[in-house]
Order: C-alpha cells, then sequence, then structure tokens
C-alpha cells in the first residue's frame, strides 16, 4: 500500500533540513579557511583554503550518501524523516527493507535525473507523485522501489489478506 504523497513530502523535507544541518556544521572549517584568507591571503592560508574546502565537501557527500544510502539499508528502509512519518521503501522484488545496492540505485538515478534536467526532474516527480494512481516517481520503478505505510504494511505482511477499504484510504 504505497503511503500518500503528502506523508512523502514532509519525510523529504525533514530529511533534507537534517542534511542542511549537518551540511552547515561541517562547512565551519572551510568557512575558517576562508575568512583566513580573506584577512591574510598568503599562499598558505590559500593552500589551506583550498585542502578545507576539499576536505568539507567530501564530508558533505559521505553524510549524504550515508544518510540516503547506508541508513536505510540498515533501518529497513527508513531515514529519519520516513520514521518520523511512519513510512518507509520497500524493496518490490522482495518486499522487504533495501539493500545498499537497491538504495544507491535509487538515490543516484534521482540525483544524476536532477542534475541532466537542470532541477526540473524535482517537479516532474512532485507530479508524478501527486497526480499518479501509483504515487510513484520515475527512479523508484528504475530501482523497482515503492514507498509505503509503515503500520499497513507490517499488518498485511503478517497477516497476508487483500486490505480492507480503511486501509487503502490511509
Amino acid at each position: 500500500i504505497t503511503a500518500k504523497p503528502g506523508k512523502r513530502i514532509i519525510a523529504l523535507i525533514l530529511d533534507l533540513l537534517i542534511n542542511l544541518a549537518v551540511s552547515a556544521i561541517l562547512l565551519i572549517p572551510g568557512l575558517i579557511a576562508l575568512a583566513n584568507v580573506l584577512v591574510n591571503a598568503s599562499y598558505a592560508n590559500i593552500i589551506a583554503l583550498f585542502i578545507a574546502s576539499l576536505g568539507c565537501g567530501a564530508l558533505i557527500v559521505s553524510f549524504a550518501i550515508f544518510y540516503f544510502v547506508c541508513l536505510p539499508s540498515i533501518w529497513e528502509g527508513q531515514t529519519i524523516g520516513k520514521r518520523v512519518a511512519k513510512i518507509r521503501v520497500v524493496d518490490t522484488t522482495t518486499n522487504e527493507g533495501p539493500n545498499a545496492r537497491v538504495m544507491f540505485l535509487r538515490e543516484s538515478t534521482r540525483i544524476l535525473i536532477f542534475i541532466l534536467s537542470f532541477g526540473l526532474s524535482a517537479i516532474a516527480s512532485l507530479l508524478t507523485l501527486c497526480l499518479s494512481e501509483t504515487h510513484t516517481t520515475f527512479h523508484e520503478q528504475i530501482s523497482s522501489t515503492r514507498v509505503v505505510n509503515v503500520n499497513i504494511y507490517n499488518e498485511n505482511t503478517n497477516n497476508p489478506t487483500t486490505p480492507s477499504v480503511d486501509q487503502e484510504q490511509q
């Protein structure tokens, strides 16, 4: 039973806010190095800024990979935002939480399409998510995943009967 768009949007916003906050903290050494260059533009400070910038960028990318790929693999398809919204990603081939390979395919597809479309894919995904009957996006179809409600999904996996109309409307 696919999760409703509102829950998914709330989860995504929370996940992006968490990533923004962590990224801001990880940028502090780079900002300090930048301030040093602005105060004293020596070659040593410029090299330090370059190294700090590379390090900060690597840490931010590493955290994003951990958060959007590794964490859902460990937490059975959930990030912090998805836990709060009580939804999770499942692999449609196994109906279980996705492994790291599936999550990497899902997220790298989303990012690649976003970059190639200059961000327009975010609008297309939002429209597809809200207006389609299945509430699935292109990157979910490519990675064979879907986002489901945790409570209803758990009830149905323990009891393989067909969901009632009330459960489908949640």
